[in-house]
């Protein structure tokens, strides 16, 4: 069996209704600067929350929040957030519609797809053109508007925007712990790289769907008994970190051997758990610097 040999991933029917009713978030979201809330007039039907008050308010903070409108990808030009409810875009007048949807593009919010073969009729009041570029400003309102098709195709076509359905086959050397988890995709948001390699490091399942920060990761690591080494080649057992400058770990995973490592790519609900190359991971994480940390 070639265990490099690269397999197709696909999600299960159940996976993918849990992607269906979790794509939108509770609450619609829409950025905002100072001319456009003035272009609000009197409207007070929508919240208006100041950037530095939505970064530590606790009701936007929630995993799923973070990872449906991409806040990291936000431009901090946006100085208000609108906590809107459902509905409540197609109230506007359409001059102003059209700038708020506009602003949603240019500003990096999440849930923006290019308006290709969408029924335009239906979605036309959450559609805008932006450099001769159509787009779909997606939101709770204009999803239940969708046909079941439109809802799974919008579905699953942002699911394979985060990453490759490629991985390695499993082994039989692969630990059992981790041939259950791995070339699976999970079906809660949070469970990252740093909490996936501590699962393959402990055998705790639970820890696998945690989102877990550098500090935590590298305190537990060591209360398992890793310690860093130095080594130009990789043990089965091992973990790679790649830390930045500032000496934060932004990526870690789990050496399975044979040259396959227990990997995932993120924390959204499309990056599965899956088994890749050593020549893949560096590609995509080389350019920081790696540290492996071994059992003693």
């Amino acid at each position: 069996m070639n265990v490099h040999m690269p397999i197709p991933l696909m999600p299960t029917e159940e996976v993918v209704q849990v992607w269906m009713a979790s794509m939108v978030p509770p609450m619609d979201l829409f950025m905002a600067d100072a001319g456009l809330v003035a272009r609000l007039g009197t409207d007070a039907n929508v919240l208006i929350v100041p950037r530095s008050e939505f970064d530590v308010h606790p009701s936007y903070r929630d995993i799923r929040m973070a990872n449906a409108y991409t806040y990291w990808t936000i431009d901090r030009e946006a100085a208000f957030v609108l906590h809107a409810s459902p509905g409540w875009v197609a109230t506007l007048l359409p001059d102003v519609r059209r700038e708020l949807l506009a602003y949603q593009v240019t500003i990096g919010r999440g849930l923006v797809f290019p308006a290709t073969d969408l029924e335009m009729d239906s979605l036309s009041t959450s559609i805008v053109t932006v450099d001769d570029g159509s787009y779909f400003i997606l939101h709770q309102s204009a999803f239940q508007a969708m046909s079941d098709e439109m809802r799974r195709r919008l579905t699953f076509e942002y699911a394979k925007a985060w990453d490759e359905w490629t991985a390695c086959l499993v082994p039989d050397t692969c630990p059992t712990h981790v041939q259950r988890l791995a070339n699976t995709f999970p079906v809660t948001s949070g469970g990252n790289c740093l909490a996936a390699t501590l699962f393959a490091v402990t055998g705790a399942d639970w820890m696998a769907t945690q989102w877990v920060h550098s500090g935590t990761f590298l305190q537990t690591l060591g209360q398992a008994g890793y310690v860093r080494i130095e080594s130009e080649t990789t043990e089965r057992g091992d973990v790679l970190t790649f830390v930045d400058e500032a000496g934060r770990v932004q990526h870690a995973t789990y050496c399975i051997g044979a040259g396959l490592f227990f990997n995932k790519n993120g924390q959204t609900l499309f990056n599965p758990w899956k088994l890749i190359q050593e020549h893949e991971l560096f590609e995509a994480w080389g350019d920081y610097t790696c540290h492996i940390y071994r059992r003693p």
